[in-house]
């Protein structure tokens, strides 16, 4: 005599298919062949059959996008090469036009330290010459020449 489980084992499966075939075509309609079917299936051949050019149109634009996203990478890398360089470049340009500042400065300073001992020594000689004439005119005056 079989055993229970076998029994009860026998019964699910077969309760399942008949479940599945109800469903397959009692619950869910099979629709009605209508005049267009074969139009319908030959269609579907027709969008089935244009798939691998899809596909292969698809892997194309991948593929050429993958190329435009690679250059753009290495013009960024050269950009970013470019940029590092010209902040170098920059940086000695600043440090140049410092430089030329603080040697203008300077420049300007000895001139004006130049002309002001220029100017100094004029007024100094020219001193000394009015000094001299008012200190001789004064020792005639006195000495009664005049």
């Amino acid at each position: 005599m079989p055993r229970p489980t076998f029994r009860f084992a026998l019964y699910r499966r077969i309760v399942c298919v008949a479940i599945a075939l109800l469903f397959v075509f009692g619950i869910t309609r099979v629709p009605e062949v209508h005049a267009a079917y074969w139009d319908d299936v030959y269609q579907g051949f027709e969008q089935f059959s244009r798939l691998p050019g899809d596909v292969y149109q698809l892997k194309e634009s991948y593929r050429q996008t993958q190329e435009d996203l690679e250059k753009a990478r290495n013009s960024l890398e050269a950009y970013q090469e470019q940029n590092a360089q010209l902040l170098e470049q920059n940086r000695k340009l600043t440090d140049t036009v410092t430089e030329l500042k603080n040697l203008q400065i300077q420049r300007d300073q000895a001139s004006h330290r130049n002309k002001m001992l220029i100017i100094t020594a004029i007024i100094l000689l020219a001193g000394y010459f009015i000094g001299i004439r008012l200190l001789r005119y004064g020792m005639r005056r006195r000495s009664g020449r005049y």
